[in-house]
């Protein structure tokens, strides 16, 4: 089974902002736009980051940048200045133990659990979100291998990181697999964790998320977690071409994450 891509891909040029269509044509056609998207200019600030709520005029935080960096990199342009200037933002904010923490100024925003600079599980999330950034997008192993040491101390019974557990955890993968390797007893208890924890209320979001975190750390059609999620989020596809969402999930940015899993699948066969 497979999505409709061009169902998915009226979806996204009807119903999605400049960027997205940019994202889109660029996963799709190859073709990279000439500058980058006011959008993503207008952004950035100074110090490299991307602003709290990517609202400009904001001080910029871990999370907003970590997402830039993934348009950039659907946009192909990974090795532009501005992505380089991202990356070194977020390698710049780890604690010597290996720790990524949003700053306390996020907290005159009302952000979300998840970047709360108080709380354990946002620490964890922050932590394996920034680890899979360098480790997908960044030529510094240091930092990740850094993270990846103290994420294993976040490991419960069931392979699993406390706190948000199947995000955090499936943002680690890719930190794992490039510091570890896919054979070692921690990424497979963390592979096996999420095997367990899938199931028919994950959203098509948290699926598509997952599969390119899988596809990141070079997991394949071989692996059986990747086809369960991969088969779930086929039927989960709506007859506009679109994925059903839930409060919070952004439908335009869940069709390109299909997308782009679909045309990796494709490739890689």
């Amino acid at each position: 089974m497979t999505i409709n891509i061009q169902r998915a891909r009226t979806f996204v040029e009807t119903t999605g902002t400049a960027l997205d269509r940019a994202r889109l044509v660029a996963l799709l056609d190859g073709v990279v736009p000439p500058t980058l998207p006011e959008a993503i200019q207008a952004l950035q600030n100074p110090d490299g980051g991307f602003p709290v709520g990517l609202v400009v005029g904001r001080p910029s935080a871990l999370s907003p940048t970590a997402l830039a960096l993934t348009w950039l990199r659907d946009l192909q342009q990974i090795e532009s200045p501005e992505a380089e200037r991202a990356l070194a933002f977020i390698t710049a904010r780890q604690a010597p133990r290996g720790i990524w923490r949003e700053h306390p100024e996020v907290l005159q925003f009302d952000p979300p659990p998840w970047m709360d600079p108080d709380s354990t599980p946002a620490d964890i999330y922050t932590t394996a979100l920034c680890a899979n950034t360098l480790a997908v997008l960044g030529d510094d192993e240091l930092p990740v291998d850094i993270a990846v040491a103290w994420l294993q101390t976040q490991q419960a019974r069931d392979g699993l990181l406390t706190g948000f557990r199947a995000h955090s955890s499936w943002l680690a993968v890719p930190a794992f697999e490039r510091i570890l390797g896919q054979e070692t007893r921690a990424t497979r208890r963390l592979i096996a964790g999420l095997g367990a924890n899938l199931s028919p209320e994950w959203s098509p979001a948290m699926l598509a998320w997952m599969l390119q975190s899988l596809l990141d750390a070079h997991y394949t059609r071989r692996t059986e977690l990747l086809n369960r999620a991969w088969l779930m989020l086929t039927d989960a596809q709506q007859p506009d071409g679109s994925f059903a969402a839930e409060e919070g999930e952004d439908p335009v940015q869940t069709a390109l994450q299909a997308l782009d899993v679909a045309r990796r699948l494709q490739r890689n066969g």
